[in-house]
């Protein structure tokens, strides 16, 4: 089955976003493979090629060539809504995420002080105080949560061996602003019914996050037996969570 191809270089875009309007993407990973701490079921970039929690520094770009290329980017670049850190993989594994965080938020503030900045994270590296403090910084800190147990967590994300979901939880408690991103499959692999679906609200009681943002997925996946999880679904979802709990919840799906 066919995937995305992996983003050619530090910045790009800008593509539109359901969530965050127009947004130029900064890729702090490697442009010919994918690394990353998970290898998920659905990545639209296909299979990880290096998994790993703990990547050595010559898989990044220096901090230079990023920061140059952001600068270039918010000085001729189009209009956008958000500056985002995503990419091909986790982009809170560049071993200076901290400073390049801290230095993007400068030039925004510097270049374009109404764009905000926001991140698409993993959160297996949220036990990190260091990254807490740089996502602090950030104005809307996007952080994945498919699984609230050990083995759907396993199944779904499939992650390095060095990730642990209680450090997940507990890093997440402890970040300002958090939106929860979570991705709902269904198929041979589930986090939508059963005790899998009970310990991922659980989980979601015990962060408390601002809002919840849920989706399933619209394009081509790595795994055979992954089903999209329907638009009514979601719904139904984002509704109960709601009465449950009191937590916000947006839902996306692609319209035809």
């Amino acid at each position: 089955m066919t995937v995305l191809q992996l983003q050619a270089d530090i910045i790009y875009g800008p593509i539109n976003s359901r969530r965050l309007g127009r947004s130029l993407g900064i890729n702090l990973l490697p442009t010919n493979y994918k690394l990353c701490s998970f290898d998920c079921v659905y990545c639209h970039y296909g299979r990880t090629d290096v998994k790993t929690l703990s990547p050595e520094e010559r898989h990044f770009p220096s901090v230079e060539r990023v920061l140059n290329a952001v600068e270039e980017a918010l000085r001729t670049g189009p209009d956008v809504d958000y500056i985002t850190f995503s990419g091909n993989g986790e982009p809170t594994l560049h071993p200076q995420f901290p400073t390049i965080a801290s230095a993007v938020r400068h030039l925004r503030d510097e270049l374009r002080p109404d764009v905000k900045l926001a991140i698409l994270s993993n959160s297996t590296t949220v036990h990190l105080p260091t990254i807490r403090e740089a996502l602090a910084v950030l104005d809307a800190p996007i952080m994945k949560l498919d699984a609230g147990d050990p083995r759907t967590l396993a199944s779904i994300n499939r992650p390095s061996s060095a990730v642990k979901l209680e450090h997940i939880i507990e890093g997440l408690k402890a970040i300002p602003r958090l939106i929860v991103q979570s991705v709902l499959v269904d198929g041979k692999v589930s986090n939508v019914k059963g005790e899998p679906f009970e310990a991922w609200l659980s989980a979601l009681s015990e962060i408390r996050p601002t809002q919840v943002q849920i989706y399933s997925t619209d394009r081509p996946v790595p795994e055979a037996g992954i089903k999209r999880v329907s638009s009514s679904t979601l719904q139904r979802i984002a509704g109960e969570i709601e009465k449950r709990m009191g937590l916000q919840v947006a839902a996306y799906w692609a319209r035809a």
